[in-house]
């Protein structure tokens, strides 16, 4: 079997790993410290995409003073480095899709806006030597949709951008692909929808994993 790629880049949340309880956790912990109340699940889940800074910004909502934001960021960060993979666990079918990438010669990186350190912890304890590189945000490294994380990827991987294909759930990834010049490949199952995607201008949307593998090996 011929193999048109070389290296897959996935996103972390939402796209190999479901982190929303956790995130929702940690969030919570800090608004409540604040006496901001609580979140929802699914209120959680809109807050996801652009870094945690902006996800601290969405959940104290619109008016929140400045101070009581960076408290709550500072909080919320320092309960999830400790947190942060408690009901952590990845989507059904990425382990084994990751397997058989492997099996096959297919590199697998993930690009994430997570803090680097908690992506890498992430990352290693789920999937070990199945992920060769892991790169999240860091003072390096901006956050996406600013291509840098997937080119280094790329870089560090010896990848052509030909023979890559991105995997990601939100309308940040779709940006990130483009500006990155990569194939891209949209997924559902995480915390947006495929409308939302195509809204973004994913132009080829997955609905389950095993659809994404048929893709990748066809």
């Amino acid at each position: 079997m011929i193999v048109k790629y070389d290296l897959v880049i996935f996103d972390m949340d939402g796209t190999v790993l479901d982190t929303l309880e956790d995130l929702l956790g940690a969030m919570n912990h800090a608004l409540e410290g604040q006496h901001l109340g609580s979140r929802t699940l699914d209120e959680m889940r809109s807050y996801v995409g652009n870094g945690l800074y902006m996800m601290a910004v969405r959940a104290c909502g619109v008016g929140a003073p400045m101070a009581q934001v960076d408290a709550v960021f500072n909080d919320f960060k320092a309960w999830y480095s400790e947190h942060l993979n408690v009901k952590t666990h990845p989507y059904e079918g990425i382990t084994a899709l990751l397997k058989r990438m492997k099996a096959r010669g297919i590199k697998a990186g993930i690009c994430s806006n997570k803090f680097d350190p908690g992506a890498k912890a992430l990352a290693q304890a789920h999937f070990g030597d199945l992920i060769d590189l892991t790169v999240g945000e860091s003072e390096q490294v901006p956050k996406k949709p600013d291509p840098a994380s997937a080119r280094l990827i790329l870089s560090q991987l010896n990848a052509r951008p030909e023979r890559t294909l991105y995997v990601g759930d939100s309308a940040v990834d779709v940006q990130t692909a483009k500006a990155a010049q990569l194939e891209l490949a949209a997924v559902s199952w995480g915390f947006a929808s495929a409308q939302s995607l195509r809204q973004a201008g994913a132009k080829r949307i997955f609905d389950t994993v095993s659809a994404l593998e048929e893709y990748i090996f066809r």
